[in-house]
């Protein structure tokens, strides 16, 4: 059964996204529907990864004193970028109640890192001889098109629904990996949509993940009306990286109509973003973000945060850090 919550006519709600990245590599991000009085009515977080002392999902979460509460986590696939402290999210701010979604992860790999294995390890053991209403809710292999969490709002209040659509991987592509000596993790990873139906409009957002090309291809070729083509926010996939650029294709087909906000964040190691995806994705979007300043190599610690207000439809962005436009 799906969650319905009951509003007032006059409660006003609130969203914020937070897209959080790192000097050299990894990211995360977070989802908080709130109401005017800080009181958090759905919670979202995907990935994770620590710099030395520094977590900001840990920190994030914390601050909206979401222990125990969180409503979704996605651990979208098993690269260390986004994973080192997964265990800690889960463990500080899930229980049994939470939805937990993975990648096709229980299968024993010899070639994950220690930290993936770790990670593996300890969601095996959160159902380790549970009885079944005991177990945790965690579901390996999310593909499109699941729905991986509904809301329902009753009352008179602005907003109907919020629905959390899985886009990638895709069902015939699930579990199959890139040809070589190592295995393409991306193309196993979890991407979703999350939409809120308001009554008179709708405001979409993006998590992609690192989407590769081959997914996106999928995307591209079976999305029907159901998946938006733009939206309010997009967590740009792959770090901007050609092997994701094709997702403008996607995101073009509305024609003159932009996305209001993009962002990335860093792969140092790798050269990410390039400057040739990020041009490209300004022709899609309003503006462009990044959690680092790529324009004057100043890689740091950085988190975009963008807060919509849902009965005005207005959006206020906040850079801290190293994280700015580009």
């Amino acid at each position: 059964m799906k969650k319905v919550i009951t509003l007032e006519e006059n409660e006003r709600l609130f969203v914020k996204v937070y897209h959080l990245g790192y000097s050299a590599q990894g990211e995360g991000s977070v989802f908080i529907l709130y109401k005017e009085d800080n009181k958090v009515l759905y919670s979202l977080a995907i990935d994770c990864f620590e710099e030395g002392t520094c977590n900001m999902t840990d920190e994030i979460l914390g601050k909206w004193h979401l222990e125990e509460k969180l409503d979704l986590f996605i651990w979208t696939h098993p690269h260390d970028d986004h994973s080192v402290g997964v265990e800690k999210i889960i463990q500080k701010y899930c229980n049994n109640k939470t939805i937990i979604c993975t990648a096709d992860i229980f299968r024993g790999d010899d070639e994950y890192s220690q930290i993936c294995k770790k990670n593996i390890e300890y969601l095996k053991s959160l159902n380790y001889r549970k009885k079944v209403r005991n177990r945790w809710k965690i579901n390996p292999l999310a593909h499109f098109p699941e729905t991986l969490d509904k809301v329902i709002f009753n009352g008179e209040g602005e907003i109907k629904e919020l629905e959390i659509q899985c886009i990638a991987p895709f069902a015939q592509i699930g579990g199959m990996y890139g040809f070589g000596k190592s295995r393409d993790y991306n193309q196993i990873g979890i991407a979703c949509v999350l939409k809120i139906e308001l009554k008179n409009q709708n405001i979409n957002f993006l998590f992609a993940g690192d989407m590769d090309h081959t997914t996106i291809e999928a995307l591209i070729g079976e999305a029907d009306d159901s998946i938006p083509t733009v939206y309010n926010y997009i967590k740009i996939p792959h770090h901007g990286s050609k092997n994701a650029e094709n997702m403008i294709e996607f995101l073009k087909n509305d024609g003159e109509i932009k996305s209001e906000f993009a962002s990335t964040s860093v792969f140092v190691k790798k050269n990410l973003p390039q400057e040739s995806v990020v041009k490209k994705y300004r022709t899609v979007a309003e503006q462009v973000g990044c959690t680092s300043d790529i324009k004057n190599n100043n890689y740091g610690i950085g988190a975009i945060c963008l807060e919509y207000d849902l009965e005005s439809k207005k959006v206020t962005s906040s850079f801290y850090g190293s994280a700015t436009i580009v």
